[in-house]
Protein backbone atom coordinates (compact mmCIF):
# COMPACT_ATOMS: atom_id res chain seq x y z
CA UNK A 1 0.00 0.00 0.00
CA UNK A 2 1.07 3.55 -1.22
CA UNK A 3 1.48 5.84 1.67
CA UNK A 4 0.13 9.06 -0.05
CA UNK A 5 0.41 10.90 3.94
CA UNK A 6 3.68 10.22 4.59
CA UNK A 7 5.26 11.23 0.36
CA UNK A 8 3.36 14.46 0.60
CA UNK A 9 4.75 15.33 4.32
CA UNK A 10 8.62 14.84 2.86
CA UNK A 11 7.20 16.50 0.26
CA UNK A 12 6.09 19.72 2.47
CA UNK A 13 9.41 19.48 4.23
CA UNK A 14 11.72 19.01 1.02
CA UNK A 15 10.15 22.36 -0.53
CA UNK A 16 10.35 24.55 2.38
CA UNK A 17 13.60 23.67 2.88
CA UNK A 18 14.41 24.21 -0.78
CA UNK A 19 12.64 27.31 -0.37
CA UNK A 20 14.91 28.53 2.12
CA UNK A 21 17.38 28.16 0.33
CA UNK A 22 15.94 30.16 -3.15
CA UNK A 23 15.04 33.19 -0.68
CA UNK A 24 18.66 33.46 0.55
CA UNK A 25 20.87 32.49 -2.90
CA UNK A 26 23.43 35.19 -3.53
CA UNK A 27 24.71 35.90 -7.27
CA UNK A 28 23.52 33.16 -9.43
CA UNK A 29 24.62 32.19 -12.57
CA UNK A 30 22.64 32.14 -15.69
CA UNK A 31 22.68 30.54 -19.46
CA UNK A 32 19.84 29.94 -21.95
CA UNK A 33 18.54 26.65 -22.95
CA UNK A 34 16.26 28.18 -25.83
CA UNK A 35 14.75 31.50 -27.01
CA UNK A 36 12.74 33.33 -23.49
CA UNK A 37 13.82 30.17 -22.31
CA UNK A 38 16.73 29.92 -18.91
CA UNK A 39 18.09 27.94 -16.39
CA UNK A 40 20.52 29.21 -13.37
CA UNK A 41 22.40 27.63 -10.92
CA UNK A 42 19.77 27.18 -8.26
CA UNK A 43 17.36 25.08 -11.15
CA UNK A 44 19.87 22.62 -10.89
CA UNK A 45 20.79 23.04 -7.39
CA UNK A 46 17.17 22.77 -6.10
CA UNK A 47 16.62 20.01 -8.12
CA UNK A 48 19.40 17.98 -6.89
CA UNK A 49 18.16 18.84 -3.29
CA UNK A 50 14.80 17.46 -4.00
CA UNK A 51 15.58 14.49 -5.91
CA UNK A 52 17.59 13.70 -2.87
CA UNK A 53 14.90 14.38 -0.08
CA UNK A 54 12.69 12.46 -2.09
CA UNK A 55 14.03 9.30 -2.86
CA UNK A 56 16.26 9.24 -0.01
CA UNK A 57 12.59 8.80 2.09
CA UNK A 58 10.98 6.50 -0.85
CA UNK A 59 13.79 4.99 -2.65
CA UNK A 60 11.07 2.42 -4.21
CA UNK A 61 10.27 5.44 -6.53
CA UNK A 62 11.46 6.97 -9.60
CA UNK A 63 11.89 10.64 -10.58
CA UNK A 64 11.11 13.07 -13.01
CA UNK A 65 12.68 16.45 -13.52
CA UNK A 66 12.46 19.34 -15.48
CA UNK A 67 16.31 19.84 -15.26
CA UNK A 68 17.43 16.16 -15.29
CA UNK A 69 14.58 14.22 -17.26
CA UNK A 70 14.19 10.82 -15.63
CA UNK A 71 11.49 8.16 -15.96
CA UNK A 72 8.95 8.35 -18.47
CA UNK A 73 6.92 5.85 -16.70
CA UNK A 74 7.00 4.41 -13.52
CA UNK A 75 4.48 2.36 -10.76
CA UNK A 76 5.81 5.74 -8.63
CA UNK A 77 7.45 8.55 -9.58
CA UNK A 78 8.00 12.20 -8.50
CA UNK A 79 7.57 14.79 -10.90
CA UNK A 80 9.11 18.19 -10.16
CA UNK A 81 9.29 21.42 -11.53
CA UNK A 82 12.66 22.87 -9.12
CA UNK A 83 11.33 26.53 -9.80
CA UNK A 84 8.46 26.64 -12.13
CA UNK A 85 8.83 30.54 -13.47
CA UNK A 86 12.23 30.95 -13.28
CA UNK A 87 12.52 34.23 -15.08
CA UNK A 88 10.43 35.95 -12.39
CA UNK A 89 13.15 34.16 -9.73
CA UNK A 90 16.29 35.61 -11.72
CA UNK A 91 14.67 38.91 -12.34
CA UNK A 92 13.40 39.10 -8.31
CA UNK A 93 9.65 39.30 -8.80
CA UNK A 94 7.46 36.95 -6.56
CA UNK A 95 5.66 34.64 -9.19
CA UNK A 96 8.12 31.35 -9.12
CA UNK A 97 7.18 28.52 -7.24
CA UNK A 98 8.08 24.66 -5.48
CA UNK A 99 6.48 22.20 -7.88
CA UNK A 100 6.08 18.38 -6.73
CA UNK A 101 3.69 16.11 -7.76
CA UNK A 102 3.38 11.89 -7.33
CA UNK A 103 2.15 9.73 -9.33
CA UNK A 104 0.94 6.07 -8.78
CA UNK A 105 0.00 3.95 -11.21
CA UNK A 106 -0.43 6.72 -14.14
CA UNK A 107 -2.97 8.50 -12.03
CA UNK A 108 -1.77 12.10 -10.22
CA UNK A 109 -1.95 11.18 -6.72
CA UNK A 110 -0.20 14.57 -4.84
CA UNK A 111 0.14 17.62 -5.46
CA UNK A 112 2.70 19.94 -3.05
CA UNK A 113 3.03 23.72 -4.75
CA UNK A 114 5.09 26.06 -2.68
CA UNK A 115 5.38 30.07 -3.03
CA UNK A 116 8.71 30.82 -1.23
CA UNK A 117 8.48 34.58 -1.22
CA UNK A 118 5.05 34.67 -0.31
CA UNK A 119 5.19 31.44 2.37
CA UNK A 120 1.96 29.74 1.11
CA UNK A 121 2.23 26.04 0.70
CA UNK A 122 -0.96 24.42 -1.23
CA UNK A 123 -1.23 20.53 -1.25
CA UNK A 124 -3.44 17.56 -2.10
CA UNK A 125 -4.16 14.17 -2.08
CA UNK A 126 -6.69 12.75 -4.49
CA UNK A 127 -9.73 11.99 -2.50
CA UNK A 128 -8.67 14.54 0.24
CA UNK A 129 -9.61 17.98 -0.54
CA UNK A 130 -7.15 20.55 -0.97
CA UNK A 131 -5.73 22.95 1.32
CA UNK A 132 -3.94 26.36 1.38
CA UNK A 133 -1.43 26.74 4.68
CA UNK A 134 -3.46 23.66 6.37
CA UNK A 135 -6.86 25.59 5.29
CA UNK A 136 -9.41 24.15 2.59
CA UNK A 137 -9.47 25.61 -0.36
CA UNK A 138 -12.17 26.01 -3.07
CA UNK A 139 -12.44 27.27 -6.54
CA UNK A 140 -15.18 30.15 -6.65
CA UNK A 141 -18.27 30.20 -8.13
CA UNK A 142 -18.63 32.17 -10.58
CA UNK A 143 -19.92 31.45 -13.15
CA UNK A 144 -20.57 34.68 -15.49
CA UNK A 145 -17.72 35.27 -17.31
CA UNK A 146 -17.35 39.28 -17.30
CA UNK A 147 -16.70 38.84 -13.47
CA UNK A 148 -13.69 36.52 -14.28
CA UNK A 149 -10.14 36.78 -13.73
CA UNK A 150 -7.95 34.60 -16.63
CA UNK A 151 -4.88 33.95 -16.06
CA UNK A 152 -2.38 33.08 -19.49
CA UNK A 153 0.02 32.37 -21.24
CA UNK A 154 0.67 33.71 -24.33
CA UNK A 155 3.23 30.85 -25.79
CA UNK A 156 6.22 33.36 -26.09
CA UNK A 157 8.73 30.66 -26.67
CA UNK A 158 7.02 29.80 -29.80
CA UNK A 159 5.71 31.49 -32.75
CA UNK A 160 3.08 29.24 -33.89
CA UNK A 161 1.37 28.80 -30.19
CA UNK A 162 2.16 32.83 -29.88
CA UNK A 163 0.18 33.33 -33.12
CA UNK A 164 -2.92 30.78 -32.23
CA UNK A 165 -2.93 32.63 -28.57
CA UNK A 166 -3.01 36.15 -29.72
CA UNK A 167 -5.28 36.13 -32.37
CA UNK A 168 -7.93 34.69 -29.41
CA UNK A 169 -7.28 37.35 -27.05
CA UNK A 170 -9.23 40.38 -28.30
CA UNK A 171 -12.73 38.64 -28.45
CA UNK A 172 -11.74 36.99 -25.00
CA UNK A 173 -10.79 40.23 -23.06
CA UNK A 174 -13.95 41.98 -24.24
CA UNK A 175 -16.04 39.12 -22.40
CA UNK A 176 -14.33 38.59 -19.19
CA UNK A 177 -13.43 40.92 -16.26
CA UNK A 178 -9.23 41.21 -15.78
CA UNK A 179 -6.02 39.07 -16.28
CA UNK A 180 -2.96 38.18 -14.89
CA UNK A 181 0.59 36.85 -15.89
CA UNK A 182 3.11 35.52 -13.13
CA UNK A 183 5.04 33.07 -15.25
CA UNK A 184 4.47 29.77 -13.16
CA UNK A 185 1.91 27.79 -14.92
CA UNK A 186 1.82 25.60 -11.22
CA UNK A 187 1.07 29.33 -9.38
CA UNK A 188 -1.84 29.89 -11.88
CA UNK A 189 -3.84 26.50 -11.16
CA UNK A 190 -3.26 26.98 -7.54
CA UNK A 191 -4.52 30.72 -7.85
CA UNK A 192 -7.71 29.31 -9.88
CA UNK A 193 -8.24 26.18 -7.00
CA UNK A 194 -8.27 29.38 -4.15
CA UNK A 195 -10.60 30.52 -6.44
CA UNK A 196 -8.55 34.23 -6.87
CA UNK A 197 -9.05 33.61 -10.36
CA UNK A 198 -11.35 31.51 -12.69
CA UNK A 199 -9.29 30.17 -15.61
CA UNK A 200 -6.03 29.59 -17.11
CA UNK A 201 -4.89 28.46 -20.27
CA UNK A 202 -1.66 27.95 -22.31
CA UNK A 203 -0.01 26.03 -25.25
CA UNK A 204 3.34 23.87 -25.57
CA UNK A 205 3.78 22.89 -21.45
CA UNK A 206 5.15 20.35 -20.17
CA UNK A 207 3.95 17.47 -17.38
CA UNK A 208 6.30 18.96 -14.63
CA UNK A 209 4.87 21.93 -15.26
CA UNK A 210 1.01 20.82 -14.21
CA UNK A 211 1.19 18.08 -12.84
CA UNK A 212 0.82 19.02 -9.16
CA UNK A 213 -0.81 22.03 -9.39
CA UNK A 214 -3.43 19.89 -11.70
CA UNK A 215 -4.30 18.02 -8.69
CA UNK A 216 -4.84 20.24 -6.46
CA UNK A 217 -6.81 22.10 -8.73
CA UNK A 218 -9.24 18.86 -9.67
CA UNK A 219 -9.09 18.44 -5.66
CA UNK A 220 -10.64 22.03 -5.02
CA UNK A 221 -13.39 21.70 -7.72
CA UNK A 222 -11.86 22.75 -10.45
CA UNK A 223 -11.29 20.82 -14.01
CA UNK A 224 -8.66 20.41 -16.50
CA UNK A 225 -8.40 19.86 -19.99
CA UNK A 226 -6.20 20.26 -23.09
CA UNK A 227 -7.82 22.84 -25.39
CA UNK A 228 -10.70 20.56 -26.73
CA UNK A 229 -13.03 18.79 -24.47
CA UNK A 230 -11.54 15.48 -25.18
CA UNK A 231 -7.95 16.68 -25.23
CA UNK A 232 -5.83 15.73 -22.08
CA UNK A 233 -3.80 18.07 -20.27
CA UNK A 234 -0.79 15.94 -20.10
CA UNK A 235 -0.31 16.72 -23.74
CA UNK A 236 0.97 20.12 -22.91
CA UNK A 237 -1.69 22.30 -24.21
CA UNK A 238 -4.10 23.10 -21.01
CA UNK A 239 -7.38 24.78 -20.00
CA UNK A 240 -7.99 24.69 -16.52
CA UNK A 241 -11.07 26.55 -14.97
CA UNK A 242 -13.53 26.86 -11.53
CA UNK A 243 -15.64 24.51 -13.35
CA UNK A 244 -18.38 26.87 -14.08
CA UNK A 245 -16.33 28.53 -17.09
CA UNK A 246 -15.02 25.33 -18.80
CA UNK A 247 -17.84 25.06 -21.59
CA UNK A 248 -17.57 28.91 -21.91
CA UNK A 249 -13.76 28.85 -22.40
CA UNK A 250 -13.72 25.49 -24.70
CA UNK A 251 -15.93 27.61 -27.03
CA UNK A 252 -13.58 30.24 -27.14
CA UNK A 253 -10.27 28.45 -27.45
CA UNK A 254 -12.21 26.35 -30.06
CA UNK A 255 -10.26 27.45 -34.08
CA UNK A 256 -11.90 30.03 -35.92
CA UNK A 257 -11.92 29.74 -39.97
Amino acid sequence: MVDLHARLAVAERAAREAGEALRHHGRIQVRAKADNDYVTEMDVKTEQALRSALLGAFPEDEFLGEESGGAERAAGRWIVDPIDGTQSFMRGHHGYAISIGYEHDGVMQIGCVYMPDNDEMFCAIRGEGATLNGEPIHVSDISDPHQAIAHLGYGHRCKPNRDRTMRLLPDLFDRISDIRRFGSAAYALCCVACGRSEIFFELGLHIYDLAAGVVILEEAGGRASGWTADADWRDGDVLATNGLLHEFMLNQLAPRD
